[in-house]
């Protein structure tokens, strides 16, 4: 359990990531075919893409990073994910 949705708009928000409240398979490919979660959030900064879903109210069930997946365990990991300076692979 790390937190559900909202607990960490104000740190995503201030590492640059501006949510997308309609996401597209076009923007967001990675969410296409995706098993249905109890909540998913889709942000972006500049090219970088984040997907965070979550399988209940507080737990995170997984992270993806410019499509592809980002383990996080702790909030260490989630901070790390919405805090680094991560390149898109295209």
């Amino acid at each position: 359990m790390i937190a559900g949705p909202g607990f960490w708009d104000v740190e995503i928000e201030r590492a640059g990531w501006s949510r997308v409240l309609q996401p597209g398979p076009a923007a967001f490919p990675e969410i296409q075919g995706r098993r249905t979660v109890w909540g998913r959030n889709c942000y972006v900064r500049g090219r970088e893409r984040l997907v965070i879903e979550w399988s209940d109210q507080v737990t995170i069930s997984a992270v993806l990073l410019n499509g592809g997946p980002f383990p996080v365990d702790t909030a260490e990991d989630l901070a790390a994910a919405i805090g680094q300076d991560h390149r898109p692979d295209w």
